[in-house]
C-alpha cells in the first residue's frame, strides 16, 4: 500500500540516469509529518513497544490492518527499521554476541608499557611471564580492536586451551614488523582480563551537573547523563584532570577499574547496549480518528 502511492519516474535501464525508457517507481520521494504534528497531544498517543511488537502488529493492533505499518515508523521518523526499532531479547543477545565477541585486555601504563602500538588483524602472542619463562611462546590469536584511552585490546580467535592472565606479556605482529622474534610492533603487561567483552568498560557516567564536565549530555540538568573523563579523578562533584593539580594516573577512574577491579561509574558495554534498545522503546502513534485524513493527504503529496 505504501509504495503504490509513489510517482513513477523513467530511468536508463543501463546506468539509471532519470529521462530514460525503464518505469520505476520513485523511491527518494519523501513525505512526513510536521514537528507540532508530532507533538501535539490532539494527534498522538504514547506507546510503549513490547518484547515481540513489530510496526505491522501495531498497526493492526491500533489502526485494524497491518498495511498501515508506515504510519507508525513514519510518525516516529523511522526509515529503516532493522537498526531503529527495538529488538526483542532474542536478537538483542545475538547482536552482542557479534558485536562484543572476543576476550578484553586492559594492558599496563607507565615505565612497564605499553610499547609501540596494536593495530587490528595484528597476531598477539603471550608471553610465560605470570607462570613460566620469560620470553617464551604461548599461542596466537588476533587483535580486533584497540582502544588506547581505555588501555583495551579486544582478541579474538583464541587457542581455547589457554586462558588470559593478569601479569601476562603480550607481543604484536604484523608484517610491516617482520617475523622475527625481536621484530614484534607492540608490546604490553596484562593488568585486567574480562573473559566476556559484553561485560567490559564502555565508558565511564554520571548523571546531574559536575563542576567539569567531560561530554555532557544534556546540558546539566538533574537528569542528564554525563560521560566522565577516564583519565581523571573524579569525586563526585568536580573532575580533575590527568596532570592537573597533581593528578597521577593511579588517581584516575581508569586506574581504579584496571587495577583495584573498581565499578564506580562504569558503565558495560552490556549495559550501554541495553540502554540504547530501551529507550526506543518509547514511541508516538497517530490517534486513530485522524488515520483517514491522514492517508488522503498523503497520497495528495507523495505524488506531487
Amino acid at each position: 500500500m505504501y509504495f503504490k502511492n509513489f510517482p513513477r519516474i523513467l530511468l536508463d535501464k543501463d546506468n539509471g540516469v532519470t529521462a530514460g525508457t525503464k518505469i520505476a517507481v520513485d523511491i527518494l520521494k519523501r513525505v512526513g509529518f510536521s514537528s507540532s504534528g508530532i507533538t501535539s497531544s490532539e494527534y498522538f498517543r504514547n506507546y510503549t513497544v513490547r518484547e515481540y511488537d513489530t510496526p505491522e502488529t501495531i498497526a493492526d493492533q491500533i489502526y485494524g490492518s497491518s498495511e498501515y505499518h508506515w504510519i507508525v515508523l513514519m510518525f516516529n521518523d523511522i526509515l529503516n527499521p532493522l537498526f531503529e526499532w527495538p529488538l526483542n531479547s532474542k536478537k538483542f543477545e545475538k547482536k552482542l554476541d557479534n558485536k562484543y565477541n572476543g576476550v578484553s585486555l586492559f594492558i599496563d601504563e607507565g615505565a612497564s608499557g605499553p610499547s609501540g602500538t596494536f593495530n587490528k588483524n595484528d597476531t598477539l602472542i603471550q608471553t610465560s611471564l605470570s607462570g613460566g619463562a620469560a620470553g617464551s611462546t604461548g599461542f596466537k590469536c588476533l587483535v580486533s580492536e584497540y582502544d588506547p584511552t581505555l588501555h583495551k585490546i579486544v582478541v579474538t580467535d583464541i587457542d581455547k586451551t589457554y586462558s588470559f592472565s593478569k601479569g601476562d606479556e603480550i607481543k604484536a605482529f604484523n608484517s610491516a614488523g617482520g617475523t622475527g622474534w625481536d621484530d614484534y610492533v607492540g608490546s604490553a603487561l596484562i593488568k585486567r582480563v574480562v573473559t566476556d567483552s559484553k561485560q567490559a568498560l564502555h565508558h565511564f557516567e554520571t548523571s546531574g551537573s559536575i563542576t567539569s564536565g567531560y561530554n555532557d549530555i544534556g546540558g546539566g540538568t538533574g537528569t542528564s547523563v554525563i560521560w566522565l573523563d577516564p583519565l581523571s579523578q573524579y569525586n563526585g562533584i568536580t573532575q580533575n584532570s590527568l596532570g592537573s593539580g597533581g593528578i597521577n594516573y593511579s588517581d584516575t577512574l581508569l586506574y581504579g577499574y584496571i587495577m583495584n577491579d573498581s565499578t564506580s561509574y562504569v558503565k558495560t558495554n552490556y549495559q550501554y547496549e541495553e540502554e540504547l534498545n530501551e529507550d526506543k522503546r518509547t514511541i508516538s502513534l497517530l490517534d486513530p480518528k485522524h488515520l483517514p485524513e491522514v492517508v488522503g493527504s498523503f497520497k495528495q503529496l507523495i505524488k506531487q
